[in-house]
């Protein structure tokens, strides 16, 4: 409790000696809660509101409830029915993936319905590209022995990769550009054969000035002159938009699970070089801080604040 900018520790055998204008409580799980009382008319609430405080506080520790975790009854086996259909949900939608194995790549792949897709784990050590995840999705007519082929074709080595499946039949891919003394050789040939219909990226045509992050649905039709991607190295344009396509299309995206899952896949795991572009821990020589995932948490805000009922957070 403070008066007058002057902070009391209160506990329950603290006498108050003043009108408390603020409480302050410091929760265990390291929140800060404030309650602010008006000068007039409040006074009796306020005296009433910071004792009860207290004195629950000093009451829970009699009781040996630590403030963590508090004695509950004996669950009947109703409840613990309920619990294992409750924890048999959580695992699934509810979950939230931190793409750290590969039955996490596996699970999101399958809630997607991505036919023609595998989960292919040849970046499993980090030797092919170090900022790439561990796990890659790819076109399961893609053999590891052609895919290892194509790493060297792209800036970073940051082949081509599908992030998200539209139920429509569309994919999103993402993938840096092409090397400039890059040529397309026959592996090359066969690994844009292997994508599925049409998913094959405008950038990894045979002849294509660049590459990038595309979105292609089927019955787009290829474009003469494929566009240039919005950034080189596919780390940090290419995951605000993949993302924010996922976020407009994917309701389980906007899901407080989905959305954490949505983070760390598409940041997180594919490389965003968060020191960098925040500044926070390294101070580089020329500086490279650009807020680009501030961006998107900026975007995710406008979103939420014109359809809040789509959102589940």
């Amino acid at each position: 409790a403070s008066s007058f900018s002057k902070p009391k520790v209160l506990t329950a055998t603290s006498t108050l000696k003043f009108i408390p204008e603020e409480l302050a409580v410091f929760c265990r799980d390291f929140r800060l809660l404030r309650f602010h009382f008006p000068e007039h008319g409040l006074a009796p609430q306020a005296f009433r509101v910071a004792n009860a405080i207290a004195q629950a506080r000093e009451a829970a520790a009699l009781e040996g409830c630590d403030g963590w975790s508090c004695p509950a009854e004996t669950p009947s086996e109703e409840d613990e029915d309920n619990e294992e259909e409750e924890d048999d949900d959580e695992e699934g939608l509810g979950a939230t993936l931190l793409f750290e194995s590969l039955r996490d790549w596996e699970k999101e792949l399958e809630r997607l319905g991505a036919a023609g897709w595998r989960v292919s784990a040849v970046n499993e050590r980090f030797d092919m590209a170090p900022s790439l995840p561990r796990y890659l999705w790819v076109p399961s007519g893609l053999l590891d022995h052609d895919l290892k082929r194509t790493f060297a074709h792209f800036q970073e080595r940051r082949v081509a990769r599908l992030c998200w499946h539209h139920p429509g039949g569309g994919h999103l891919l993402r993938a840096a550009g092409f090397q400039p003394a890059s040529e397309p050789g026959s592996e090359d040939v066969r690994w844009c054969r292997c994508w599925p219909g049409d998913a094959a990226p405008w950038s990894c045509k045979v002849g294509a000035p660049g590459g990038g992050w595309k979105g292609m649905g089927k019955g787009f039709p290829p474009s003469p002159a494929p566009p240039r991607p919005p950034e080189p190295s596919d780390r940090d344009l290419n995951c605000l938009l993949a993302s924010l396509v996922q976020l407009l299309g994917d309701p389980h995206a906007r899901s407080l699970p989905g959305f954490q899952s949505l983070v760390q896949r598409e940041w997180v795991a594919a490389g965003h070089p968060f020191p960098c572009r925040l500044g926070l821990l390294r101070r580089d020589t020329p500086r490279e801080e650009s807020p680009v995932f501030l961006l998107f948490l900026d975007c995710t805000w406008q979103l939420l604040r014109q359809f809040p009922a789509d959102f589940g957070f």
